[in-house]
Formats: C-alpha cells, sequence, structure tokens
C-alpha cells in the first residue's frame, strides 16, 4: 500500500511527467504508425486473414506503471510497452505464423507466452508478446523510463475476445471478492474457450487435408498404378490360382492387372485409403501367404503394421514393423513406424534407437526428427525436443506439428 511520503514524492513527479510526456507523444504517435504500416506490409504479402489493432499508452496508465513498477522494487525502472500492436488472427497455427515472421523481419528482443503456465483453475488466457526494438533514429527525445521498443502482441479471435471480456469482469474489479461458484464458471468458460480454439484448429488442419486430398485426387490412382506395376517387375512370381477375399466391388476403370498379386496388392491399397482397414488386412495376410520377393514382403508388412497401428494394435504393428526390416534392412519407414508404435507403448528407449537408425541412414527426414522429438517431449527431455524440433523445421521450415509443439516446448523453459 502507497503511504503518505509516497504519495507527497509522487505528485511533483506527475507533474512533471505529464509535460514530458506531451511534449514527446507525437514522437511515438509517429514511430507507432510507422511500425504498423511495416507489419502490414510483411502480413499482406500472405494468405493470413489478420486484423491489427495499435495504441500509445495513456499518461495515467504510463504514470500507473510507473509507480507499479516502483512499488514491486523493480530497478531500474523500465517501460516496454508504451506503443504497442496486436494482431488478431482466426487460428493457433496463423499465431506461429506471424511469430515466425516477426522473427524474420523485425530486431527481436524477447518473446513471451503468456498464460503457458496456468492450471485450468486460472482465468488468464493465452497470447504471445513479441518485444521488439524500433528502428534507428525513430526516437530522439525519450520519455523517462521508457525504453525504445514496441510490444507485438499475437492472439487468436476467441483469445482477444476472452481478453476484452476478462479486462471487465476480472482486472476492473476486485476478484478476490467473486464467491467460488463465479470462479467455478469463470475457469469452466476459460477451459471451453481454449478448446474451441484447439478445435477450431483441427477443423482447419482436416479442411488443408481435403483440398491437399482432392487437389491429389486425378493424379492418385495413375500414382497407384505406377506402384503396381513397380512391384510387378520387382517380384516376378507365379501366384496360385486362389479366388480373391470377398468385399465390396472396386471400380477399376479401364486398369487390368497383370496377374493375381498385383490385383490383390491394388485392392489392398484401395481400401487402406478408403479406411476399410479390416479389410485391407484380409487382403495384406492374404498377399504375404504368397511367394514373394524380399523387398516386397517388407513393404506388405509395413503396410500390414501402419493398419494395425490405426487400429489402436500397437504390438502387432510392432511384429509387422519387425519383419519388414528382417526382409529389407534399409526401409527406413519401417523403422520410424516401429519407432513410433514403441512410443505408443512407452518403450521410449526402443523407440529412440529406431529412430536414431533411421536418421543414420537418411538424416533428411523432417517427419523423423518430429517423432524423436515427441518420444523427448514425452519422457520431459525438453532441451533434447526443442532440439529436435529445430532440425525438423531446418528442414521444412512451414511444418506446422514441429512449430506447434517447439512453442509448447519453448514455453514449458520459459523461453
Amino acid at each position: 500500500m502507497f503511504g503518505s511520503r509516497t504519495i507527497k514524492i509522487a505528485i511533483p513527479e506527475r507533474e512533471r511527467l505529464n509535460l514530458i510526456y506531451d511534449k514527446y507523444r507525437n514522437e511515438y504517435e509517429n514511430a507507432l504508425k510507422r511500425m504498423h504500416r511495416k507489419l502490414r506490409k510483411v502480413l499482406l504479402k500472405t494468405d493470413i486473414n489478420f486484423n491489427i489493432k495499435f495504441r500509445l499508452k495513456s499518461f495515467d496508465s504510463y504514470f500507473n506503471k510507473v509507480l507499479r513498477l516502483r512499488k514491486e522494487a523493480l530497478t531500474p525502472v523500465a517501460i516496454n510497452d508504451l506503443i504497442g500492436l496486436r494482431v488478431i488472427v482466426p487460428f493457433l497455427e496463423d499465431v506461429d505464423d506471424v511469430q515466425d515472421l516477426i522473427k524474420e523481419n523485425f530486431n527481436v528482443a524477447e518473446i513471451e507466452y503468456k498464460g503457458a503456465d496456468n492450471s485450468f483453475r486460472e482465468f488468464g488466457y493465452s497470447s504471445v508478446h513479441i518485444l521488439v526494438h524500433l528502428p534507428q533514429g525513430s526516437i530522439e527525445n525519450t520519455i523517462p523510463y521508457v525504453r525504445k521498443t514496441c510490444e507485438i502482441q499475437l492472439r487468436t479471435i476467441l483469445q482477444d475476445a476472452w481478453a476484452e471480456v476478462e479486462h471487465e469482469l476480472v482486472y476492473k474489479s476486485n476478484i478476490s471478492i467473486l464467491n467460488g461458484s463465479i470462479k467455478r464458471k469463470l475457469a469452466s468458460l476459460n477451459a471451453s474457450l481454449t478448446l474451441s480454439d484447439i478445435i477450431f484448429q483441427e477443423i482447419r488442419d482436416y479442411q488443408k487435408s481435403i483440398a491437399q486430398w482432392q487437389e491429389r485426387k486425378q493424379n492418385h490412382f495413375l500414382e497407384k498404378i505406377q506402384d503396381v506395376q513397380d512391384i510387378s517387375i520387382l517380384s516376378r512370381v507365379e501366384t496360385p490360382q486362389v479366388a480373391p477375399p470377398a468385399g465390396p466391388e472396386i471400380v477399376l476403370g479401364t486398369l487390368k492387372p497383370k496377374n493375381e498379386l498385383e490385383s490383390l496388392i491394388f485392392d489392398a491399397l484401395e481400401a487402406h485409403s478408403n479406411d476399410k482397414i479390416d479389410l485391407a488386412l484380409n487382403i495384406y495376410s492374404k498377399i504375404l501367404r504368397m511367394k514373394l520377393n524380399p523387398k516386397i514382403r517388407s513393404i506388405i508388412y509395413n503396410h500390414r503394421g501402419m493398419a494395425h497401428f490405426v487400429q489402436s494394435e500397437y504390438e502387432k504393428a510392432v511384429k509387422d514393423f519387425s519383419r519388414a526390416i528382417d526382409f529389407d534392412p534399409q526401409n527406413v519407414k519401417a523403422f520410424n513406424n516401429r519407432g513410433l508404435s514403441f512410443r505408443m507403448l512407452h518403450q521410449y528407449d526402443r523407440a529412440l534407437l529406431d529412430f536414431e537408425t533411421s536418421l543414420e541412414m537418411d538424416p533428411y527426414q523432417y517427419e523423423t526428427y518430429h517423432m524423436r522429438a515427441l518420444t523427448y517431449f514425452d519422457m520431459d527431455d525438453l532441451a533434447r525436443a526443442l532440439d529436435d524440433c529445430e532440425k525438423a523445421l531446418s528442414l521444412k521450415k512451414d511444418f506446422a506439428p514441429a512449430r506447434h509443439l517447439r512453442r509448447l516446448v519453448s514455453s514449458k523453459l520459459g523461453f
């Protein structure tokens, strides 16, 4: 609590600071406008749907913060956010994208992930706060205690809505007088909004995957045919004369497989790609009873293992991926898939060994670095998880899963 002595000291200083603030505020307003124009120009080059708000702290807000920092005994008193921008975007992935753009185009001093450590019982909502240095020469005459920086906040639409309402309900009132029922309702609302953001992102990811699938749709059929032709060239086997398993009719158009093996492989791929997993498992098992080239047998075991994985039959998946490796020790995909299965079984050491083996054979697999990062994250080895995220992103800058994991790990490490 401020004593009378503190108030007496503050009153004449308030008058002095008010004069200086009024005298130089135009310089800060102009610097803010330039920062706004630059940020808007950067974002307009992307396909991100965004809205930018900007503000200069009022004198009262500025002076109250000086007093608060003094009360907290922070030395020296430094205000970083006299001018600020807020970028509001629809989706969580957009927050990551804008953050990367700011790091590329501005001189970043620090990044803070607000609300990352809040429990589900707390009201605070997530927000990314990026402190950037103003360009040299932007400010000639400084207001006391104010650094030559600008704070850029990044929020989703829901995060921003919660922050605005929270400010009215919580910070403009005495939160301590709210009863338990009200606090629980606020916590529940906070959790609901957080979940909504996550669900919106999942829907967005699904839409993207559908769009990508439609784009590939016309070429997918020809690619499958090519796969069958490649397998046929490798196998060169005589197949037993047995009838194919009963199942839904698959329209093959003008495709005429050369033999039963090609026909079964094509049917299995078709069933698998259409999420008819039981049918696909049936056909893969039938193929594996045939006489096959070792590399082809490895491919089929790997595919059947993936089908078991989809059904959460991780132990069966491990067995199939192991057989795939037995028949082709260079099958990188089988090592990755077995490593992923071991992770699901919480056998982390075995998972890491498979990922390391895979990366020794091919060190340019960004997805494998991400898989290993997830494993390290499960093991609470955050430093190594972060390192693998960076390696994945160095190979594929726009790999969203690695970016989301990096953000989570960074927040836990306090970066």
